[in-house]
């Protein structure tokens, strides 16, 4: 199988078309969402839940919750953000 490698993602829908073989859509929401609550506190809910872009931070927030896509490699600038992230927070 030929893997694909993973550069960016920039909004909700690639991160859910990413997921959607392995977790529903709402799941994916609802993680992302809260995600976002985290990293935006000074927005409203509504804001988050309307929000379509996300940063690489919460990019890479939701994929050391969930591991990588499946298909997917992930590029060697995203695989030192997200071990850096988890050296920071663990």
């Amino acid at each position: 199988m030929n893997l694909k490698v993973l550069q960016a993602i920039n909004n909700k829908a690639e991160l859910q078309n990413l997921y959607i073989s392995q977790m529903s859509c709402e799941y994916i929401r609802k993680e992302i969402n809260g995600i976002l609550k985290e990293t935006r506190k000074s927005i409203t809910i509504g804001s988050i839940i309307h929000a379509k872009r996300i940063s690489s931070l919460e990019v890479i927030m939701f994929i050391s919750k969930h591991g990588k896509p499946d298909g997917y490699l992930l590029s060697d600038r995203l695989r030192n953000a997200i071990n850096n992230y988890k050296e920071n927070n663990s």
